[in-house]
């Protein structure tokens, strides 16, 4: 398989996915896919495995589920995987190096495409904690971004399930309770992306002055 037909493999899959997927939202909902040497997939690996049906969160070749004890069953489809191996190359005539990079690819199988032994089962139990894990440990780095937030603003958790927006002049943000929230990350990044807002009046102080007196004057005039 050339690099074309990779691409095109990549891109059809991709596709594929936001046609079931039903919401883009989804892709990003899914917790990191790990390898099963415990490698977090990353970039359009991440992308490619994160929309897929299965709950389980840990994948591996053909050959790295028999090596744990496990058996794809017949009939299951695998899914492309990429990265780039670097290689430098030598020219003999000039002695001058450079560095080449080669597109590689390999097929993949969710656990749950698989049947496993007892130790194998063990393993998989194993990964799919280190997968929570970092998931926990992302939300206490976002809680840490928060309380360091440097003349930040006022943060308001509501009761209600209405809506998130930040306020300039109360200089205050107020957000649903995270119990809203179909999970923590969505949380989190609704939290920041009003972040970015507070931000935003901070580093361009007189974009937002103008947009209030433009505010005020109308108030003014329609009085």
């Amino acid at each position: 398989m050339n690099n074309s037909q990779i691409y095109a493999a990549i891109t059809e899959k991709i596709i594929a996915n936001l046609e079931t997927a039903g919401s883009w939202m989804k892709l990003w909902q899914v917790p990191s896919p790990v390898s099963m040497n415990g490698h977090y997939y990353r970039g359009i690996n991440r992308l490619v495995l994160s929309s897929d049906p299965y709950k389980g969160r840990v994948y591996g070749t053909f050959q790295q589920i028999r090596a744990n004890g496990g058996q794809v069953r017949k009939g299951e489809k695998s899914t492309i995987v990429v990265f780039w191996k670097n290689s430098v190359e030598q020219d003999e005539a000039t002695g001058e190096t450079k560095k080449l990079f080669l597109l590689k690819f390999y097929h993949v199988f969710n656990s749950e495409q698989a049947d496993f032994d007892e130790q194998g089962m063990k393993k998989i139990a194993e990964l799919q904690n280190l997968v929570t894990e970092k998931v926990n440990s992302d939300h206490m780095e976002a809680e840490a971004i928060i309380e360091g937030f440097e003349n930040g603003p006022d943060i308001h958790y509501s009761d209600k399930d209405d809506r998130a927006y930040y306020a300039p002049i109360a200089d205050l943000i107020s957000i649903p309770d995270k119990k809203y929230f179909k999970n923590s990350s969505a949380f989190y990044r609704t939290l920041f992306h009003e972040l970015g807002h507070n931000a935003a009046t901070g580093i361009m102080p007189h974009v937002i002055d103008k947009v209030l007196i433009s505010a005020l004057l109308r108030l003014r005039y329609a009085a």
